[in-house]
């Protein structure tokens, strides 16, 4: 934890002290339930509150009617790792460091094979040095529990300091399914005593590749259409089919109904519990999924719209505000920020999310993968950073080629718009921006890795 002051401390101790004790008085902070449901690889556009008209998430649609959606929501990065450190310290990538690290300092997850070249993957954990949500919470009373289901939220990597129980169990193939990790955490909520608050986290893994709905949600037309695109293929110029397309779209499409339909019991659990009518619920992606869009697949190292912007719902105690639709321009970052404001928590030193409405412009980055340098080729031999100050949006390199864009007009970022005057002023805004992160004084290497989080790894492409 984060050496963020004894008066900070007191004060927030004094806060919850003052809420457990004197919950009815005027101005005492709130202590409502904090239910956070992260959504691994989740696009925003195939939700139907954010306007997708397939009837794939009837329950978060309905969610979305008691609470607030933000419809320009973007993340710090294109993958769970540093995304889901972001969510939990309001820190963007470069100040927390849990990201790839190709050039040293991190830990290695894989070994190194005679007569083979390295399998491995570098990259940081996050350390314990950083503040966390769940820290914050437990430290005020809370009862907290973490309920995930893909590898990067293992203990190993960092992101579950703070959480008193923590269920991580990772040896299903593709992360565990919404179901059962559904059945967990309602189990979790039953055992808890209702007049203690709790932060429940669940991190929903379902859509990941290699996308494979369960029966019940295979039946779109494609769904069960063999899945026959190369990744290499792509990468390397030669476009997708109409067909091929039709069927990652269909199984993920199923993936999200199954992890929508859970969801939706976990939410009616809270109400049977008595713990929904007060309870802060925060449902966010940590980023999405390329489907052939720019010649790239899945997601991890770009930074283009498919992954970085995500759905953001928060429905509010008391159903504050229900079905708002916000346009301010917002970063996972500004998450720990709100659900503090909420509770009535000091920040700790170092956060740098903002208050929703006072954010002008969104970070986001992406660190060079030694894996991909290898496999994929020199498109990938770069850092990247994005600006977005809406309607712009600019994406560069350390290599020094920009991309501009205007996403009010060109949501699809076809149109590059790059050398201009646009294209200074965002540059000289972004490096302003990045200039006050400030980076952790080492590298945090992960705990000993297990055989069966690298397993896991390597059957989502992660490690070679």
């Amino acid at each position: 934890m984060n050496a963020w002051g004894s008066l900070g401390r007191g004060l927030a101790l004094v806060l919850a002290a003052a809420s457990m004790l004197l919950p009815g008085c005027r101005g005492a902070p709130a202590r409502p339930d904090v239910v956070l449901v992260t959504l691994d690889t989740t696009r925003a556009d195939h939700l139907g509150a954010y306007g997708y008209a397939r009837g794939t998430t009837p329950h978060l649609d309905r969610l979305a009617g008691e609470g607030v959606v933000y419809r320009r929501a973007w993340s710090t990065a294109s993958w769970t790792l540093p995304a889901h450190a972001s969510i939990f310290t309001g820190k963007h990538p470069t100040s927390h460091g849990a990201v790839f690290d190709a050039t040293g300092g991190a830990a290695t997850l894989g070994e190194v094979l005679p007569g083979k070249i390295y399998r491995r993957i570098k990259a940081n954990r996050l350390g314990e040095a950083e503040t966390t949500l769940a820290e914050l919470l437990r430290e005020a009373g809370y009862e907290t529990g973490a309920f995930v289901g893909g590898p990067w939220m293992s203990p190993e990597f960092g992101l579950l300091q703070g959480y008193a129980h923590q269920d991580a169990d990772v040896r299903t193939l593709g992360g565990r399914p919404a179901d059962r990790l559904t059945d967990r955490a309602i189990d979790w909520l039953r055992a808890q005593p209702r007049e203690r608050p709790v932060h429940l986290l669940v991190n929903y893994f379902d859509p990941h590749r290699p996308y494979h709905p369960p029966p019940g949600y295979d039946d779109l037309p494609h769904a069960r259409t063999p899945m026959t695109v190369k990744d290499l293929e792509v990468f390397r110029g030669k476009p997708i089919t109409a067909r091929q397309r039709a069927a990652l779209v269909d199984r993920y499409d199923g993936e999200i109904r199954f992890m929508d339909h859970h969801l939706g019991r976990l939410l009616e659990a809270l109400r049977e519990l008595g713990r929904w009518e007060d309870a802060l619920v925060v449902v966010v992606a940590d980023h999405g999924e390329s489907f052939g869009e720019h010649n790239l697949m899945e997601h991890a190292r770009w930074l283009y719209e498919e992954v970085l912007r995500v759905p953001l719902i928060v429905r509010f105690p008391g159903g504050r505000d229900a079905g708002r639709v916000r346009e301010d321009p917002v970063s996972v970052v500004d998450l720990l920020p709100l659900v503090a404001r909420e509770v009535g928590l000091a920040l700790p030193e170092g956060v740098e999310g903002r208050p929703v409405g006072e954010r002008e412009l969104v970070v986001a980055e992406s660190f060079r993968d030694a894996l991909a340098i290898r496999i994929l080729g020199p498109r990938f031999d770069r850092d990247l950073v994005s600006g977005i100050r809406w309607p712009w949006k600019l994406i560069v390199s350390d290599r020094g080629k920009a991309e501009l864009y205007r996403l009010d007009r060109d949501p699809g970022e076809r149109v590059d718009l790059a050398d201009g005057e646009a294209e200074r002023a965002l540059l000289a805004e972004l490096e302003r921006a990045r200039s006050g992160f400030r980076p952790p004084a080492r590298a945090a290497a992960p705990e000993a890795v297990s055989p069966e989080t690298r397993e896991r790894l390597r059957e989502l492409g992660y490690i070679e």
